[in-house]
């Protein structure tokens, strides 16, 4: 599995003044008034300065994944744009607070998971180990919402590349378990899944999670990717049992969608390193002429990068290494995870 986060570097662009200088003397030889600039070169001025100044804002920002509750129940990954400052992993958080002020940046669909009035009162991270200590007011959950709030909480931080586990305290004490569900509260981490479900004829005592990539869709009509931790009967090639999960899709009554069909042959999947390739029968090229749709390409690589080793994917339809994608791209070379999952496009 992968933490992926990219950091974006803050800094000031400064825009050299020219000016020029008076010459003072007898008036009898001052100069004529200078000519105004044509208009073109003025609207020239004044596109360059509006860039800059767009430059200089999106430098001063950065894109953070951060987990909300959306209308069909799960917890889903959404990227905003919040300015960046040192203490950012602390930041991020109380845009998670109920009414806080995340609530007007998100889509309809989506609401923020932390009760209301939660402060984040400290959060130290060491050797790859977020302790975070939240006010009193983080307690003030219902049960059933116990797993999506630590859920929540851990995914969006450990997609810091410096987090790998969380751990709560409350008002400056660990909190061994959550008061109402009993669920740890310490050493949390994405090993423990979200929005999880058991595929039919698992057992238990032998199986392992993976995190699997469906489709939502809001009530404007736009989707989004919802991350699904399935537990599984266990296997040597995860890479493989991933892909034939998810071509049987999401559990009916989810509310969710998926990109592949059913009826998807599944040649061979490898992992090796970095690189995971993906041989599939032509049944991928279903969408318009003879291609595969983006969001069937998205959800093989958020998938298979999510459970594996590796960090990007090679596509294949029956040995044919070139294959098209949805608005005649050809993919010929593997393809990385995307930088962020869900970005606000606003």
């Amino acid at each position: 599995m992968h933490n992926r986060w990219f950091w974006a570097s803050a800094c000031f662009l400064l825009v050299p003044l020219v000016l020029s200088g008076c010459v003072f003397g007898p008036e009898k030889n001052a100069s004529k008034p200078i000519d105004p600039p044509p208009a073109d070169i003025e609207q020239n001025t004044s596109e360059v300065t509006a860039n800059q100044a767009k430059k200089e804002e999106a430098e001063q920002t950065l894109g953070v994944e951060l987990y909300f509750m959306t209308h069909t129940g799960h917890l889903a990954p959404y990227t905003l744009n919040l300015p960046s400052s040192k203490g950012i992993a602390k930041e991020v958080l109380k845009f998670m607070v109920k009414d806080g002020p995340g609530q007007a940046m998100l889509p309809k669909g989506f609401t923020p998971i932390l009760p209301k009035g939660t402060q984040v009162k400290a959060l130290n991270i060491q050797d790859g180990v977020a302790t975070i200590d939240f006010s009193k007011e983080f307690l003030n959950y219902k049960q059933e919402e116990e797993e999506n709030l630590l859920s929540a909480i851990t995914w969006t931080l450990t997609g810091f590349p410096t987090v790998n586990e969380v751990n709560i305290w409350v008002d400056g004490k660990l909190l061994s378990a959550m008061p109402k569900g009993k669920t740890p509260a310490q050493g949390l981490t994405r090993k423990d899944g979200i929005n999880l479900e058991v595929a039919k004829g698992t057992d238990i005592t032998r199986s392992m999670p993976v995190t699997l990539y469906f489709i939502g869709q809001l009530p404007d009509n736009h989707t989004y990717y919802v991350p699904v931790t399935r537990m599984v009967n266990a296997s040597d090639n995860v890479g493989e049992v991933v892909i034939d999960e998810l071509v049987k899709g999401p559990q009916l009554q989810s509310g969710l969608s998926a990109a592949l069909d059913t009826t998807l042959k599944v040649n061979k999947v490898q992992v090796k390193g970095d690189l995971a390739v993906a041989d599939f029968g032509e049944q991928l090229l279903q969408y318009g002429k003879n291609a595969a749709s983006e969001d069937a390409l998205q959800t093989i690589v958020l998938s298979l990068t999510e459970n594996t080793s590796a960090e990007k994917v090679k596509l294949i339809v029956n040995g044919k290494q070139n294959i098209t994608v949805e608005g005649e791209k050809t993919v010929s070379e593997p393809v990385s995870r995307p930088k962020f999952i869900n970005p606000n496009k606003s």
